[in-house]
Order: structure tokens, then C-alpha cells, then sequence
């Protein structure tokens, strides 16, 4: 079954197809060349070295579990990513912030993913380019 441009139609949902692909490869681009995953790129994205964060921030930001986010903080933590301190004014809380060398793997991994999305985008002319990432932008926020 063909569309209106030749292309064949999948029964798929085609957006949730390319989200699939995009983060396969994204995953296995810095699994191989930065040695770290997708999600705690997602996670590095949200921590900064400079100011802490809670986990419970983190996780209303990133739309995740506080467990999960906490445990793929304790990875993180062994890999010598992020630093988790109690927070002072509530024991209960954790607040986390990317180390030295988990700051240099974020910024490594940001440069690897702009330049694959770079790569992704030039099967499209210039305008289909910013067409798409200005709607991904603004589905994103939704």
C-alpha cells in the first residue's frame, strides 16, 4: 500500500516509529562512542555541576518515577557521573549534581547527538528540516 508520494504505509504510527528508531540509535551511537546510555543522557540534560537538584525535580521535569530516576541515579553515582548529597533541609530529599567527569560525558554525548541529528535532518530540504524541528519543539512541550 502506497501514499500520495510512493512511500509505503506502515500500520505503525509513524511517529512513534521514527521516535523508536531515532532513540535506538541514539542509544547504541553512545553506547559505542561515549560509553554511557540515552537515559543518562536524558538525566545529565537535567543536573548541572554547578547548582543541586532534587530527584523529585528531576523526575516531575523528565517525566519519570522518582525510582527510576533514583535508580539510575546509583549507577550514575558508581561511574563517578553525579554526586547525591541529603539534602540540608530535609533529610528525606536527595539532591544530585553531575561530577567533573560527568559533566565531560554530557558534553560529549550533546555534541555526538547534534551532530547525528544534523546527519538525520539531511534527507530533508532546508525548510522540511525546520518544519520538523519546530513542531517536534512544540509537541514536546505539550
Amino acid at each position: 500500500m502506497k501514499n500520495e508520494i510512493g512511500l509505503t504505509k506502515s500500520k505503525f504510527p509513524p511517529l512513534l516509529s521514527l521516535t523508536y528508531v531515532l532513540q535506538q540509535s541514539a542509544d547504541e551511537l553512545l553506547a559505542r562512542e561515549v560509553g554511557t546510555s540515552l537515559s543518562h543522557v536524558r538525566i545529565m540534560s537535567g543536573l548541572g555541576s554547578a547548582i543541586a537538584r532534587s530527584q523529585h525535580e528531576l523526575a516531575l521535569e523528565l517525566q519519570q518515577t522518582e525510582a527510576n530516576i533514583s535508580r539510575q541515579l546509583q549507577v550514575m553515582k558508581k561511574q563517578g557521573l553525579v554526586g547525591i548529597t541529603k539534602n540540608k533541609k530535609d533529610g528525606r530529599q536527595r539532591d544530585v549534581k553531575l561530577t567533573r567527569k560527568g559533566q565531560n560525558k554530557f558534553d560529549s554525548a550533546n555534541k555526538l547527538l547534534k551532530k547525528q541529528q544534523s546527519s538525520f535532518l539531511k534527507v530533508l530540504n532546508q525548510g522540511e528540516a525546520e518544519i520538523l524541528n519546530f513542531a517536534a519543539q512544540k509537541i514536546s512541550k505539550t
